[in-house]
């Protein structure tokens, strides 16, 4: 009779616990939930406060844009009559698409040169000046790199339209190779509501590309390659050219406007895949020239440079 009052006394005991740890779950989960409600979540903007990444004034106007088509231009007469009119320079054109050019006094470009400078200098030495957009001094391989643009905004890493001009040890201008591009082709794609840079931002701190202490210096527009076409056509796409700066390094990150991804870019290997296409182009063209030696010999030196790099 006792054992039977004692479980009785002890299930009661169980159950009445059971019921106190059931109401302190619910009461804790109700207090979980109204902090949750009441503290939302941060913004980009604060979080990267938090993290120390310095964030200066970026565009905030909406942009609606479209992707464009272009092929590689084929020189007609009227630009291989400019390109005849260039001075101090001899100069041919493979194909009637791909430009070599041959100083023939070297044009020094000063150490410390800034952008503007080194452009002001280049404009008077090439053809459509103009179209072209100086990007970099790449001082390893001691070539200054140009990028055409379309519609005002620069085509990054595309190798049908740039120019490599190359220095020698006295920082003097000594030949160059030029692609073109040809104008955008009408398109019946509509344009697209671009995302903001804040958002482009966002995804590179998301995807772990800002370090603490860097600093998000600004964000162009610019088009990118998106999908290269068998019928030589090209697609390009707007992209967020989101330059930062990370213990005094320089970086340049793109994110696609349209779509909203980052997009992966690795320029040393675009400079070595190009300087190994030019070298390709020139020996395919077999001029057996003395132009031909020159340019064949600046870039097997830009080209060694770019392998002693990678096997460092």
């Amino acid at each position: 009779m006792q054992w039977n009052q004692i479980k009785t006394l002890f299930l009661v005991c169980f159950l009445v616990l059971d019921v106190y740890l059931l109401f302190q779950f619910f009461n804790k989960q109700k207090e979980d939930n109204i902090s949750v409600q009441d503290t939302p979540d941060r913004s980009i903007e604060e979080q990267l406060v938090q993290e120390n990444i310095k964030i200066g004034d970026l565009p905030d106007q909406e942009y609606n844009e479209s992707y464009i088509t272009v092929r590689q231009q084929t020189l007609g007469e009227e630009e291989k009559k400019q390109l005849e009119d260039l001075t101090n320079q001899d100069s041919i054109a493979i194909d009637n698409k791909f430009i070599l050019s041959v100083f023939e006094k070297p044009v020094p470009i000063p150490e410390n040169a800034k952008d503007e400078e080194i452009s002001s200098i280049i404009e008077k030495n090439i053809m459509y000046p103009d179209d072209y957009k100086f990007k970099s001094w790449d001082k390893e391989l001691n070539v200054l790199i140009l990028f055409q643009k379309k519609n005002d905004r620069p085509v990054y890493f595309n190798q049908n339209g740039m120019i490599l001009i190359f220095l020698n040890d006295k920082n003097e201008m000594t030949g160059y190779t030029q692609t073109m591009l040809s104008k955008p082709e009408k398109t019946k794609t509509d344009k697209k509501s671009l995302i903001k840079p804040i958002k482009a931002v966002e995804l590179l701190y998301k995807s772990n590309q800002l370090n603490s202490g860097s600093e998000i210096k600004s964000a162009d527009l610019v088009f990118y390659t998106r999908i290269p076409l068998r019928n030589g056509l090209q697609v390009f796409v707007p992209t967020w050219k989101i330059a930062v700066t990370d213990k005094d390094e320089k970086k340049n990150y793109f994110v696609n406007a349209i779509e909203g991804f980052i997009i992966q870019s690795d320029e040393t290997l675009f400079m070595k895949n190009t300087i190994e296409e030019d070298i390709n182009r020139i020996q395919r063209a077999d001029l057996n020239s003395k132009l031909q030696s020159q340019l064949l010999q600046m870039l097997n030196e830009r080209l060694d440079l770019v392998n002693r790099g990678e096997s460092s």
